[in-house]
């Protein structure tokens, strides 16, 4: 089969048909290269459907405008769907990241230097609130060895002009844009944040300021809660953040007992200054807090970096360093990482909420660093 063939999930087939009897539907576009009929693996029973390969990639797209929506098959209600299956339709092997791309080049400038390789389906400049270009670019080709030919030729070719670095290009679904999905069903997880505002890895200096004072007031209730309490504290006082930065539900009468874990009366008159400043950058050396301020974090999925993890623990204090361990032989995540604060109830806070949450298929496990820790290398 050609390298760019196109695996289709087909539906909406009777019961009755196995592959012989499907064959001769789809033949008359190409010849197939695999055809079979999905059954319940634990009863053998026929699902309906079915996943189909051509040999070529043109007979794919010949079948998929010929028979999607198309035809019903005999005995069926609905017409038959035909469509690139799951892991085709995602797109993820064949959309770049462009890098250290020249202010200056626009969207057509961009598609003109991928255009020889294959044809592109989406081609975009990112650009700031200003409208000015951040230098990169996404371009998605219609096939996987189109994206890695354009990788194999242009990667590291040429430094174009304003950029401090050479031409950078690879494929778009990178370790970070992982891990900025898996803080996103974080921050869902545990209502602190909108999608939105995490959508570029930051959210806003007043988004992160309502969060953390939030997550220190939920500290100064449950040092001593069990995980699940927890979380019943932070959806009785964390507001939901809507996509404005603004918080959604008022902050609890409670506050004013807490003055210390706000920082202020309300936040609608929050003033400018220190609680809204930008989240600190990732450190890059580690630095320790003081005793009871230090914690480990195991079993963080893979793609987790210094940055992810500094995201996830910031609402509940101010973060002196955050690192994620590295095999320096690899350069790969060990999967564990430590987190310092610097005072022990955001401490508390962190460990109460985030030990045993769920990210993905990864549990986390997160505990304090006590003194016989001292020998861990970090």
């Amino acid at each position: 089969k050609e390298p760019d063939a196109i695996k289709l999930f087909v539906g909406q087939i009777p019961r009755h048909l196995e592959e012989k009897d499907l064959k001769p539907i789809f033949e008359q576009f190409g010849k197939i290269y695999e055809l079979t009929v999905i059954k319940d693996k634990y009863t053998g029973m026929h699902k309906g459907c079915a996943f189909l390969t051509y040999c070529a990639r043109e007979s794919a797209l010949k079948a998929q405008s010929a028979l999607h929506e198309q035809k019903t098959l005999p005995g069926m209600n609905r017409p038959i769907q035909v469509k690139p299956a799951d892991s085709e339709s995602r797109g993820e092997d064949r959309k770049l990241f462009v890098g250290m791309l020249s202010k200056q080049q626009a969207d057509e400038d961009v598609r003109k230097m991928f255009e020889p390789f294959g044809t592109i389906d989406e081609c975009t400049v990112l650009r700031g609130p200003d409208g000015t270009s951040k230098g990169c670019a996404f371009v998605k080709f219609q096939s996987h060895a189109e994206a890695q030919a354009a990788i194999a030729a242009l990667h590291g070719s040429r430094t174009l002009p304003g950029a401090s670095s050479s031409l950078v290009v690879k494929f778009a679904d990178t370790e970070k844009e992982r891990g900025l999905r898996r803080m996103q069903q974080v921050a869902s997880q545990l209502g602190m944040f909108s999608p939105i505002a995490l959508q570029f890895g930051a959210y806003s200096a007043y988004t992160q300021a309502l969060m953390q004072q939030q997550a220190a007031l939920v500290a100064a209730h449950s040092a001593y809660l069990s995980p699940m309490a927890t979380m019943a504290v932070q959806m009785q006082h964390m507001g939901t953040v809507n996509p404005n930065g603004l918080i959604a539900t008022p902050l609890p009468p409670s506050s004013a007992a807490y003055p210390a874990a706000y920082g202020l009366v309300s936040p609608a008159f929050a003033p400018p200054g220190p609680l809204l400043a930008p989240p600190p950058p990732p450190q890059q050396q580690q630095r320790e807090g003081p005793e009871g301020c230090n914690i480990f974090i195991y079993h963080l999925p893979q793609e987790f970096a210094d940055t992810e993890i500094l995201q996830m623990f910031l609402p509940f204090g101010n973060v002196i360093s955050a690192k994620v361990f590295v095999d320096r032989a690899t350069n790969q995540s060990k999967c564990f990482g430590f987190v310092s604060f610097d005072n022990p109830a955001s401490a508390q806070a962190a460990i109460q909420a985030m030990n045993g949450f769920q990210i993905g298929m990864k549990r986390l496990k997160v505990q304090l660093k006590r003194p016989k820790d001292a020998n861990r290398p970090y």
